[in-house]
């Protein structure tokens, strides 16, 4: 029989946390609302038609996100982290090469294999009872990069130019993150740990892989997707992609739009950044000790109403930057709250047996989601000359979420 014990020793598990916080921090540098209006002033698209490039290439992307997922059952994350790694490089050189749409849709395509699968998935292995604030501290990684690396790179737009800051994200990505993919493990029993820092006696390492399975042995694919809570966990992170479509894609070309400088525009996702590292760990670290449902709905909520902040002004005809900014501030809060909370009731809900697969299809979810958000807001802007209706829009979907994540409940079934 099986014996463990808590470790006095620093759980390795942490060092993975920081190596995933880290892939998460950079891919903010080359955000796409920070380089869309310099890709409009250099080639003369219309807006439409470059925020269908990334709803194009996220919609194929989410076909093919299940199938990643699988591989990540079979190979294990840090295979994915690896070709997360190798996609940012190279989506970086392929904009700042590119001459015409087709490498463009090339970048766009390859910055869309974000590391967020793979540490989701690993992260869930490592931790069960911490889960949440380990998943919180990881997600904190695109939030701190939009406050410091949104500004930074939009300085080096200005000074540099769009291409060459490309290339200096592409080069800073290869020295720091490939080296960090080193402290990589898949699975805690690789290290003679049980999830959480649990040590295991060296007598009975023979059986990890059995004691693995059966802490949690989760569900088939088919025994999954028959389940209310599976559907209801999609359609919150199918709208969430909506709305994050929506802002990450137009938020800065908004803020001119309304007669505001770029960097304006930038520190609005600075704004909703800074906030959101207190949404993602505060909401982690809760999530462990209420019903993570609830923690969820309250995220959409939260959002919902940074939306409203947003448009009902617009709406009486008027705006000011302090509005705006508390707008930013409310939205940011759960800008990126939702994803460890939909991976984390995922793991919890459905186990360990075909996670990869899973929350690829959950991801895929968002990815659709986004797709829509991106090209809408670009639609809406193109027949209306303002963004007003698509806000209204979103604004009434999050508070739909809210509803829709309260709903969700685990049984003794997993449904």
């Amino acid at each position: 029989m099986q014996t463990t014990h808590k470790s006095n020793k620093f759980f390795y598990g942490w060092y993975l946390v920081a190596a995933s916080w880290l892939m998460a921090f950079l891919v903010s540098a080359t955000a796409v609302g920070i380089f869309f209006k310099p890709l409009l002033d250099e080639f003369g698209w219309s807006r439409a038609q470059l925020s269908l490039v990334s709803s194009i290439t996220m919609l194929v992307f989410a076909v093919l996100l299940p199938f990643l997922g699988r591989l990540i059952d079979h190979l294990g994350p840090r295979t994915m982290l690896l070709a997360s790694a190798a996609a940012q490089i190279l989506s970086s050189v392929s904009y700042g090469l590119a001459q015409n749409l087709g490498l463009v849709y090339l970048g766009r395509f390859l910055y869309e294999l974000k590391p967020t699968h793979g540490t989701q998935v690993l992260i869930n292995r490592w931790f069960i009872k911490k889960r949440g604030l380990a998943l919180g501290v990881i997600s904190s990684g695109i939030p701190l990069g939009q406050l410091l690396l949104s500004p930074l790179s939009q300085y080096l737009i200005l000074t540099w130019g769009w291409r060459s800051t490309f290339f200096f994200w592409a080069g800073i990505t290869a020295v720091v993150i490939l080296p960090a993919l080193f402290l990589i493990k898949d699975r805690p029993q690789d290290k003679g740990l049980m999830p959480d820092g649990e040590s295991i006696a060296a007598s009975d390492k023979s059986q990890i892989k059995t004691d693995e399975v059966s802490q949690n042995p989760g569900l088939q694919i088919k025994d999954a997707l028959r389940k209310r809570s599976f559907w209801l966990l999609a359609t919150t992170h199918t709208i969430c992609g909506v709305t994050c479509g929506l802002m990450a894609t137009h938020i800065v070309i908004f803020a001119t739009d309304l007669g505001y400088s770029a960097l304006i525009g930038a520190s609005f996702l600075s704004v909703q950044g800074g906030v959101s590292l207190l949404g993602v760990v505060s909401t982690g670290w809760l999530s462990d000790r209420l019903t993570r449902s609830k923690v969820l709905s309250l995220t959409h909520l939260i959002r919902s109403l940074g939306l409203w902040v947003l448009v009902v002004p617009l709406l009486l005809g008027w705006h000011s930057l302090p509005q705006l900014y508390l707008a930013m501030a409310l939205f940011g809060f759960g800008w990126f709250t939702t994803s460890p909370l939909v991976a984390g009731l995922a793991a919890d809900f459905f186990g360990s047996l075909r996670m990869g697969t899973l929350l690829g299809i959950l991801l895929a979810s968002h990815l659709i989601g986004m797709a829509i958000g991106s090209y809408a807001g670009g639609l809406s802007f193109q027949l209306t000359g303002r963004y007003r209706l698509i806000f209204v829009i979103v604004a009434s979907l999050e508070l739909a979420a809210c509803l829709i994540a309260a709903m969700i409940r685990k049984t003794k079934q997993n449904s």
